[in-house]
């Protein structure tokens, strides 16, 4: 078991909690393959009902560790890498049982393409979410964001990974809902108990029927071919971001950030 990813069981409920709040749940390759063992657990698991997917600590997740990126050298080879995390996806996407994530804090790029496909995501008002990889030189590569916002919301969001909070991604339909933070867990816990009552054969042929929608009108061949793209970014390096891989390097990522942050003020 990773020791980043706490999973417990109970009352019909399987939550899969990310747990490196020191580093604000920030995702490694390691905690997303943990992720994905989960998954197929569960699915097996006629005890689970609803699985909840959440993050100790004052964020949800603020994205991939930068740090391990450079570390593990992903941020020059993505093919694999972005397999992995994208079959993860579409596993939740696929779960027979219904997925809520719950959002507190931040939830960037790795992260909310984590959630994206979730069946509930419900965030706090001022939860910070967004795809924020454009300013390090990537496009996403699991994205669902068009076809929840439609086109003039994604590019106004993803051409300049612009972030925006829980309270405007509701409105825009990005996610489900959103509510005050002391209430976030109580609401999502309400949604869990609404959905473990439901028959679980209904349940899983309702989500078929809705999903199967969306992939007749082509989504999931568009966003594999948009994680192809994700990939030939990666081969296109301009000065700004061999610098600030350079900055994280030779100065570690809180430098690199900084930089960046002051780079995108002027």
């Amino acid at each position: 078991m990773n020791p980043n990813i706490i999973f417990k069981k109970e009352n019909y409920r399987a939550y899969i909690i990310l747990d490196k709040p020191e580093k604000l749940n920030a995702l490694d390759m390691d905690m997303y393959r943990e992720i994905g063992q989960l998954l197929k657990q569960v699915n097996r698991d006629p005890e689970v009902r609803v699985v909840i997917i959440k993050g100790n600590g004052k964020a949800f997740s603020s994205g991939f560790d930068i740090a391990d990126e450079v570390d593990c050298g992903i941020m020059e080879e993505k093919a694999d890498i972005e397999d992995v995390c994208n079959q993860n996806r579409w596993d939740i996407w696929n779960l027979s049982k219904p997925v809520i994530a719950q959002v507190q804090g931040y939830c960037l790029a790795g992260a909310l393409e984590l959630v994206l496909p979730c069946d509930y995501i419900i965030a706090a008002d001022d939860a910070k979410m967004g795809l924020t990889a454009i300013k390090f030189g990537v496009v996403a590569s699991y994205l669902m964001m068009p076809w929840l916002v439609g086109i003039r919301k994604s590019k106004e969001l993803l051409l300049t990974g612009e972030r925006i909070s829980g309270k405007e991604a509701a409105e825009c339909g990005l996610i489900t809902k959103s509510v005050p933070l002391e209430d976030l867990e109580s609401t999502v816990e309400e949604i869990a108990e609404k959905l473990i009552r439901i028959s679980p054969p209904a349940m899983n042929l309702q989500k078929i029927q809705i999903n199967r929608t969306f992939e007749i009108m082509g989504m999931k061949a568009a966003i594999d071919s948009a994680a192809d793209l994700c990939v030939f970014a990666r081969a296109v390096q301009t000065d700004e971001v061999r610098e600030f891989n350079k900055i994280v390097d030779e100065q570690g990522v809180k430098a690199a950030l900084k930089w960046q942050d002051e780079y995108f003020k002027r």
